[in-house]
Formats: C-alpha cells, structure tokens, sequence
C-alpha cells in the first residue's frame, strides 16, 4: 500500500465512525489514492459518470472534484465520451499516467487534510 492509498483508506474508516466527517463528502464520492497509477484514469471515469472525486496525497491533502450533474443531451455526450476514453484506454499499451480529463464546469477544491477547505 502506497502512502496516499494508506491516506484515503483511514479517510474511510474515519468517516464510519464520524458522521460530521462523512457530511463533507457528498454521496457517491470516490476516494482515490493520488499516487496510484491509474489515478487519473479512475477519476476520469468517475467524473464522466457524474460522481465527485476526491484525490487524496500522501500527506492526507485533498483535491475534491465534483462535476455538475449533466441533463438530456449533455448527459448523453459525457457518457459518449467516457466510452471512447474507455476504448482509447483498451487500444493503447502504455498507461495514461495522472492525467484527468474533466468534464465542463466541474467544481474544484483544494482542502487540508481534515477535509476541511482551504482558505484562498
């Protein structure tokens, strides 16, 4: 387990036993370790199927990525889209690395390691 993985996984069980905690992540978020290798593939995907994203680092920073729930013809662009990054993906040997590709008018936050945000 990397140290980033070690980070979100006590972000898991913290929220179990803490429900203020748990608040400050909305439903379906997905907690993905920063240092992973397909961390951006899994957060690409993630966004592109509507749910938020947290990237936790090592050092329990976090970058919380939400995207804007997507309607009608948007809706199915996005999923067309993560179709063929998903068949771009299959086609191609090399790993994407920790790149994310986000959808329009995802919001963006920067917090510190209680989750909390962090002050501009």
């Amino acid at each position: 387990m990397t140290p980033a993985t070690k980070a979100s996984v006590q972000k898991v069980l913290n929220g179990i036993d803490d429900p203020e905690l748990a608040a400050r992540y909305p439903t379906r978020t997905h907690l993905i370790a920063a240092d992973h290798p397909q961390s951006g593939a899994m957060a690409t995907r993630a966004l592109l199927h509507g749910d938020p994203v947290v990237l936790v680092y090592p050092d329990g920073r976090e970058l919380m990525c939400t995207p804007e729930q997507a309607k009608g013809i948007a809706a199915m662009f996005l999923l067309a889209a993560a179709a063929l990054m998903w068949l771009r993906s299959r086609l191609r040997k090399e790993a994407d690395g920790e790149v994310v590709q986000f959808p329009p008018r995802t919001r963006i936050e920067a917090r510190d390691s209680r989750g909390l945000p962090v002050a501009a």
